[in-house]
């Protein structure tokens, strides 16, 4: 049995978004990220859950009609000026994680950031802080920590809260944060 993508959705007359899919995407993670029900996607694009998601396929993400006039459905966050100092931030990242983790925390950090919370970065400045937190994609499991605001992901302490916990919930593994040549 072949494994056949359709890269152009059923319904493509209609799609007036599309995301270009990258390496470790799934149905699931991209209806997350775009904010869009998992069905909804899955019917955009003629999908099942088990359907093959190649890199580079063009996935139909909305089928809404495209604005006229150019606004912005969500605010542009704002780096706040002041910032913590980094020995705070060692302090803080070896505070909330456990001894065994720290040194690869303290690295992951130094890697995303360069340990400055203020720091927003990936494709359309989607991570936010420290660990690079991607507040579209894990916004419904960080309000169950506090963090119900992207802004939020720019504090230290609460950055570093995620992070181990977005550790801890894919079962101790530092996969989220994994590069072709850093894997511990």
């Amino acid at each position: 049995m072949s494994n056949i993508f359709l890269s152009a959705p059923v319904r493509a007359g209609a799609c007036s978004s599309f995301h270009s899919a990258k390496a470790n995407d799934s149905w699931t993670r991209i209806a997350a990220r775009f904010d869009v029900s998992l069905k909804k996607v899955l019917a955009l694009n003629g999908a099942r859950t088990s359907t093959k998601i190649m890199i580079g396929d063009q996935i139909c993400i909305s089928d809404a009609p495209v604005p006229t006039t150019t606004t912005t459905s969500q605010p542009a966050i704002v780096a706040p000026k002041t910032t913590t100092k980094r020995n705070e931030v060692i302090a803080i990242i070896r505070e909330i994680w456990p001894d065994e983790y720290e040194e690869n925390a303290l690295f992951v950090a130094q890697r995303e950031s360069n340990m400055i919370p203020s720091v927003i970065g990936g494709t359309n400045n989607c991570c936010i802080g420290l660990f690079q937190m991607y507040y579209s994609v894990h916004k419904a499991w960080l309000v169950d920590i506090g963090i119900t605001e992207p802004a939020q992901l720019f504090d230290a302490r609460l950055n570093t809260l995620a992070a181990f916990t977005l550790f801890k919930r894919n079962g101790k593994s530092w996969k989220p944060w994994w590069t072709s040549s850093w894997r511990p």
